[in-house]
């Protein structure tokens, strides 16, 4: 599947906002696998980007620098 052109843009903006969501609710923040990005993961049982903050952190910037 090839992302469209209107479908980075409107990723880009999704995951900014998560970004903003983390810096603003970090001590709140519980980072837990979910059945949906288990399904996702295939037979991975864990996400590496799920263990830490900083790893979520890391894995949302990469991901925008991909959208570009």
């Amino acid at each position: 599947m090839e992302l469209t052109k209107q479908d980075k843009a409107v990723l880009k903006v999704l995951v900014g906002k998560e970004m903003e969501h983390l810096k603003k609710d970090f001590k709140q923040l519980v980072i837990s696998n979910s059945p949906f990005l288990n399904k996702v993961a295939g037979d991975q049982s864990d996400l590496a980007f799920l263990k830490s903050e900083a790893e979520y952190h890391k894995y949302l910037q990469t991901l925008v620098r991909k959208l570009v």
